[in-house]
């Protein structure tokens, strides 16, 4: 009551002196409350830089470092949820040792680390190949990392030195080291000028054991986990080095297989479980080395593993249990300047890159913006979306891993002799590629069943070297497109303007490949349009060319539905299929020339528009040199202003006639059109032992 009476006469007391009504102090005693309990849910801790022993004038590094961890240590145990650093440079000491833990800020679990926009955190100039500014590890979730800015001592580090485990590279100073960490946001951060990367998400063993010939014996396992003879199968005879012994497995739950010595080379493994009975659990087949995790069930007590192999003489296999980090998004941040990447993942699973920009790395190599590179350990499930890459020497490279997505970024390139994103084959699983824009760079795919969707590439090569990719809905400018290399890729709605900047348009390679909805308007300077083998099973439809220039084309095997070509003279000149087939084919003076000077081609034109709009120029509009077959059916030939007498149609060569290079022709039902010309199909340079060739059904006006 006593309380009560003391409160109430408080607030009368104030409203008297502010000359304010009762009702408003009241409410804002209230809203002063509520305040404070907001404050008490999500507390803040602002560095105390006397209590702790830091200086913010880039000085005292050893005291500065061992401070700020004090302090993140104290401000954990107190149950503070934000740990905020206020401007200054804070610099960062250099340790005395490679990797040094005392050396570096140790991030704890459960806490926001944030750096006011003036805050800066350097790394002391030293000679180390390894060390970070901030490091998250295996025991460390649920946090965030955001603003300020870490600098690196690339200009200052002295390269000179060699640790006893390392290259003497000098590429593994880190900004933000994250090893194992889950959980983890890092938004609106500055990194710049590190020896290595700018950030780098990793993971690291746990236990494991090395199996060899010792525990090993012939036989395979069947699907009910029975012990079965097996020609060409090895399998483990002991429970001492496949166990669960060991604590760490009461966290960790993975299991993979390394560095396999002895065993066939591409072959898998086959992974039994058992419970401490020997009961019969689970199997899990075919897991690759490397990347293939086998989960192991809780009531696992061991396991049996089933490797192809001869025998069981020298082989060795490593078996390991690893943490990765997890959940990780990196975002809204300025990454630059730094000597090996932007961000290296080599060991992660469900990573975002968001809205970031990252520029400018060169130093050592890879020197990519962004690098997935697990190695041994999983690299999987990484998006990659709304960033700006500029001028680094790779952009983005996926040597390994599995499952990416990137999308809406833009690629900005200015330097020459430099990669935009790169897909090694040994990347796995799901690629997509959607709504960039490449500008001076381009693309690169190895990997198999990817999707490169709404993309945009200016003054780049596009390379689809994969097996079943599939590319759509593109526009290129000034840049080249290389398709067919691998089997079952698609190519459809894509449109590619050139302006003879770089030399050739399109090419075709020897394997099967769709192409739909491509149009290509170029003004190619005589640098070509269309090169390649092709594939007699190719099928371009509605294909569109046209080249300014008139420099003429050489056209890949394969069959051409409803197309439209308007590029000079076109030439066939391999050995190979070739259909054009509903077709619209125009020129001034020659549409096609047939030699045999790569083989002898098989050429059918049916149902298609041959049109010369001036006077026929040397040899014929349509002249056929060499040819295993020609075939000319059901066309409308038009030369409507001809006014020279050389043929429409020529078989064989001018000159004195040699042995025939074109061994059949048909030429039917085709309507032909010529002001004026002196044959509309000359056959008699045909050469030495020519066939009959048919010549019937045509309809011809104002020629012979």
């Amino acid at each position: 009551m006593k309380k009560w009476i003391v409160s109430c006469l408080a607030i009368l007391i104030l409203a008297a002196a502010a000359n304010l009504p009762v009702e408003v102090i009241i409410k804002a005693t209230a809203n002063s409350k509520e305040q404070i309990q907001n404050k008490v849910q999500s507390p803040v801790y602002e560095l105390e830089l006397k209590r702790w022993g830091v200086h913010n004038n880039g000085t005292h590094a050893n005291e500065t470092t061992k401070g700020i961890n004090s302090a993140l240590k104290w401000a954990k145990e107190k149950g503070f949820k934000t740990f905020k650093i206020p401007d200054g440079t804070y610099l960062i000491a250099k340790g005395t040792r490679q990797a040094d833990p005392d050396a570096r800020i140790n991030l704890v679990s459960d806490m926001t680390f944030f750096l006011s926009d003036k805050a800066v955190l350097k790394k002391e100039t030293n000679e180390f190949e390894i060390y970070s500014v901030l490091y998250l590890g295996t025991d460390v979730k649920n946090v965030t990392v955001k603003g300020g800015t870490y600098i690196g001592e690339r200009d200052t580090h002295d390269y000179s030195k060699k640790g006893s485990e390392t290259g003497g590279t000098h590429e593994w100073g880190t900004g933000i080291e994250i090893v194992g960490a889950e959980n983890v946001v890092i938004d609106g951060v500055k990194l710049k000028k590190f020896t290595g990367d700018g950030i780098i998400v990793s993971g690291t063993t746990i236990t494991g054991s090395t199996i060899s010939e010792t525990y090993l014996e012939a036989g395979g396992i069947d699907d009910k986990g029975n012990l079965i003879a097996a020609k060409g199968k090895i399998r483990t005879n002991s429970r001492k080095v496949t166990n669960f012994d060991n604590p760490e497995y009461n966290t960790y739950r993975n299991i993979y297989f390394w560095l396999p010595k002895g065993i066939d080379q591409g072959s898998k493994v086959d992974v039994f479980y058992y419970r401490k009975d020997g009961s019969f659990i689970k199997r899990e087949k075919q897991l690759s080395f490397y990347s293939g995790e086998s989960t192991i069930p809780n009531d696992a007590d061991y396991f049996k593993a089933v490797f192809e192999a001869p025998s069981t003489k020298g082989v060795k296999v490593n078996r390991m249990t690893v943490d990765i980090s997890k959940n990780i998004t990196i975002k809204n941040s300025d990454i630059g300047f730094n000597r090996r990447q932007g961000i290296s993942l080599v060991g992660s699973d469900g990573v975002k890159i968001l809205n970031n920009h990252i520029h400018h790395t060169n130093g050592t190599a890879p020197q990519s913006g962004i690098d997935i590179e697990p190695g041994f350990y999983p690299g999987k499930n990484t998006v990659i979306k709304g960033n700006t890459f500029t001028d680094n020497k790779i952009q983005i490279v996926l040597a390994y891993g599995e499952n990416a997505r990137i999308e809406n970024n833009r690629f900005e390139q200015s330097l020459k002799g430099t990669v935009g994103v790169h897909a090694h084959k040994g990347f796995r699983g799901e690629l997509v590629l959607k709504n960039n824009t490449f500008n001076g760079t381009g693309l690169t795919l190895f990997s198999r069943n990817s999707e490169v969707i709404n993309n945009q590439f200016t003054k780049g090569e596009v390379k689809l070297l994969g097996k079943n990719i599939i590319f759509r809905n593109a526009k290129l400018l000034d840049a080249s497109l290389s398709v067919g290399s691998e089997e079952g890729q698609e190519v459809s709605n894509v449109t590619i303007q050139h302006n003879g900047i770089r030399p050739g348009v399109l090419y075709i390679w020897n394997k099967q490949v769709h192409l739909k909805d491509v149009t290509i308007k170029a003004e190619t300077k005589g640098k070509g349009i269309l090169f390649g083998p092709g594939n007699n099973e190719n099928v371009y439809d509605r294909l569109t060319m046209n080249d300014i220039d008139r420099k003429g084309t050489v056209l890949p095997a394969g069959t051409y539905n409803r197309c439209s070509l308007e590029v000079g003279k076109l030439e066939i000149n391999r050995e190979g299929k070739y259909v054009l087939n509903g077709c619209a084919v125009k020129d001034k003076a020659n549409l096609l020339s047939v030699n045999d000077l790569y083989g002898k081609p098989v050429v059918t034109i049916k149902k298609s528009k041959l049109v010369v709009t001036e006077n026929i120029g040397y040899g014929a509009a349509i002249y056929i040199l060499g040819a295993q077959k020609f075939e000319l059916l059901e066309n409308t030939i038009l030369a409507s202003k001809n006014k020279s007498n050389t043929p429409l149609i020529k078989l064989g060569p001018n000159g004195t006639p040699n042995s025939t290079n074109v061994f059949a022709a048909i030429i039917k039902g085709n309507k032909i059109y010529s002001k004026s010309a002196l044959y509309v199909v000359n056959p008699t340079n045909g050469g030495k032992n020519a066939p009959f060739y048919k010549i019937e059904g045509n309809t011809i006006n104002n020629a012979k």
